[in-house]
């Protein structure tokens, strides 16, 4: 299976870099994480069951995913709203409370403009005569959509990135008896006359044999423009062919959260594995059927989509589209064997960088005279470096900047 891998710098080299591949913009994506992912589902999983019918409801899964977003900055909230009289088939007329999760993250400038990625995290099981059943993992279905949506916040958060326009993290209630918590939200949305871009809906994208890597993104008539895109995204930057349905196949369509937007007149696609999970609203929706390596493919389509419309146009991408509102990151962290130094200049300057221990002894010193506005790098070699904290302190015409680098080999 292919692989972007950009080598930044060579060691102690620095330099100056401008991004317009899809090589260069691998720097994001290959920091995507299919452990994170599954740890993510795993935790979800470990609520035993998330019926959203149930006793109580989905408020703790509520907590759980509102604390998630938190951890990586993004301000998180429950819209909890209640439905009065209604009817699920499986166990007739209910009156009950439910919560979604709804994050922000703020544009870097004004814009009254929205980008939306969500998944439901409620869940539903049966046995084989449609009776429902008090174990409801619900792995792929839909704690996969879930962990997607997570991580793309942990990817954001990681390198301070600034997006375009708002960036709203969706977690749905209630899909399972009838895109409830989704037509509360995309209704919500069309009384306060918000300009959504796209809702980005994922659901089921965990389950798939490692010899049929395949995604299929469902489209409706609105947005033909978006499912395109999606294709070109999925071609370009994961290892997963993309399916467009047509005709009776394309029904699914209406079995998502994305279609109560698609029903207010929002634009959105829904993405969902090929190849169905076999264990589909069964008690043994587990994450041990998940392919990992696929899931995390899964999300670099979103990563890649996600940034098309919230941040920067893919086609003409330079890194001074996304330059971090931090100046200075370092990654992997903590490391092991090595670390990247990314550092934003908005002007031309000179810099000199050191790392010190914990004691203020330098162990490591690099100069570098003059340079130009734009995004560098330095690639540490930390192999001699024993492990412990250490501060890298980046010295310039205007501003000193230090930032904690944990070496745990």
């Amino acid at each position: 299976m292919k692989r972007y891998y950009f080598f930044l710098i060579i060691l102690l080299t620095f330099s100056s870099l401008r991004a317009q591949t899809p090589e260069e913009f691998s720097i994001f994506l290959d920091e995507i994480n299919g452990d994170s992912l599954r740890e993510t589902v795993a935790d979800l999983q470990n609520f035993e069951t998330r019926f959203c019918l149930r006793e109580g409801g989905n408020k703790e899964v509520a907590e759980y995913i509102v604390q998630r977003l938190e951890n990586y900055g993004v301000n998180a909230e429950i819209d909890s709203f209640y439905v009065q009289d209604g009817h699920f088939w499986l166990s007739g007329d209910f009156s009950s409370w439910f919560y979604n999760v709804k994050g922000t993250l703020a544009p870097a400038q004004s814009s009254d403009s929205i980008v939306i990625i969500g998944a439901h995290a409620d869940a539903i099981a049966t046995d084989a005569n449609y009776n429902l059943l008090p174990l409801c993992p619900g792995a792929d279905d839909n704690a996969s959509g879930v962990a997607v949506m997570i991580e793309m916040a942990r990817i954001i958060h990681q390198f301070n990135l600034l997006p375009k326009h708002h960036i709203h993290f969706m977690a749905y209630d209630a899909e399972e008896i009838g895109l409830v918590g989704a037509y509360h939200d995309a209704e919500a949305r069309v009384n306060n006359q918000e300009k959504v871009v796209v809702m980005l809906n994922n659901d089921m994208v965990s389950y798939q044999p490692d010899d049929d890597w395949k995604l299929t993104f469902h489209w409706y008539d609105n947005a033909q423009d978006i499912s395109q895109k999606a294709v070109e995204v999925c071609e370009t930057y994961t290892d997963i062919t993309p399916v467009i349905p047509v005709g009776e196949d394309n029904d699914l369509r209406q079995n998502s959260d994305s279609y109560a937007y698609d029903q207010n007149g929002f634009k959105t696609v829904f993405a969902i594995e090929n190849t169905f999970s076999a264990y589909y609203h069964t008690e043994n929706d587990s994450v041990q059927w998940n392919n990992a390596e696929f899931h995390e493919h899964v999300a670099r389509y979103n990563f890649a989509m996600l940034f098309n419309y919230g941040f920067a146009n893919l086609q003409t991408l330079s890194l001074d589209d996304y330059a971090s509102s931090a100046s200075v990151l370092v990654y992997p962290n903590p490391a092991n064997e090595s670390a990247t130094i990314q550092l934003y200049l908005p002007e031309q300057t000179d810099i000199n960088t050191v790392i010190t221990d914990m004691s203020g002894k330098i162990v490591w010193k690099y100069d570098n005279k003059s340079c130009a506005v734009g995004i560098f790098y330095i690639h540490l070699d930390c192999q001699n470096f024993a492990n412990g904290i250490y501060f890298c302190k980046i010295f310039s015409n205007n501003r000193n900047e230090t930032i904690k680098l944990i070496i745990n080999h």
